[in-house]
């Protein structure tokens, strides 16, 4: 499954396989989190029927900052046909090199969902050549090495995770592969667009982590 970026953007640099290729993508917003700025935020959101993106409390892991136990919540509560999802956007990961790309978060694992396609990590990469690129890395096929609490499953994508992935199930040739890895991120988003015609519709997530930085809750945003 290659996929070049062909169609438009969402809130930040949101990809979707439904996106329809006539609309105009937004301008994205110059990102002045890079190099001391604000650093790296999260900010969930939805659009379309049935879909939502927000942090519910009590429904997650010990935060780092108050006691609410946040979990970042994702639903479609609809058909996976309809163009619908729950996302969070990040920002402030513009400029990072692939090839140290390092992704994982905690999924609350006795309800919801956990599909090829959702939730998933979208990844925008410009390539060593210039050429963009859009990579998904579905939940299904994470790393579950790592340990977590009961209750809970541990996904990751590590570098050589991803790099490995590209070939043997994204279906990139080895010469884009390498373009790939040589590359830098311009956007990244966590999207949840499969429906309830495949599964419950949604989502819990926990201890999201982008290299360094983990959001607990929403309370972990610009450190």
């Amino acid at each position: 499954m290659k996929q070049h970026l062909a169609c438009s953007t969402l809130a930040v640099a949101l990809v979707l396989t439904a996106c329809d290729p006539t609309t105009t993508a937004p301008p994205l917003r110059p990102s002045f989190d890079v190099g001391g700025g604000q650093g790296l935020n999260l900010h969930p959101g939805a659009f379309g029927e049935s879909s939502l993106g927000a942090w519910r409390s009590h429904e997650g892991l010990p935060d780092a900052k108050g006691n609410a136990d946040f979990a970042l919540y994702l639903q479609k509560l609809t058909a996976t046909s309809t163009n619908a999802a729950g996302f969070a956007g990040i920002t402030g990961v513009e400029g990072l090199l692939m090839s140290e790309l390092d992704l994982s978060w905690l999924r609350r694992s006795n309800d919801g969902w956990c599909g090829a396609g959702a939730p998933r990590w979208n990844v925008g990469v410009d390539g060593s050549s210039g050429n963009h690129y859009t990579i998904f890395l579905g939940c299904a096929y994470a790393d579950r090495s790592g340990t977590a609490p009961d209750g809970w499953t541990s996904d990751a994508f590590s570098p050589p995770v991803i790099a490995g992935q590209l070939t043997s199930l994204l279906g990139f040739s080895a010469v884009d592969s390498a373009d790939i890895v040589a590359g830098t991120v311009t956007s990244l988003a966590i999207v949840f667009d499969e429906g309830t015609d495949v599964g419950p519709g949604f989502v819990f997530l926990d201890n999201i982590t982008v290299n360094a930085k983990t959001w607990t809750s929403p309370h972990d945003n610009g450190t």
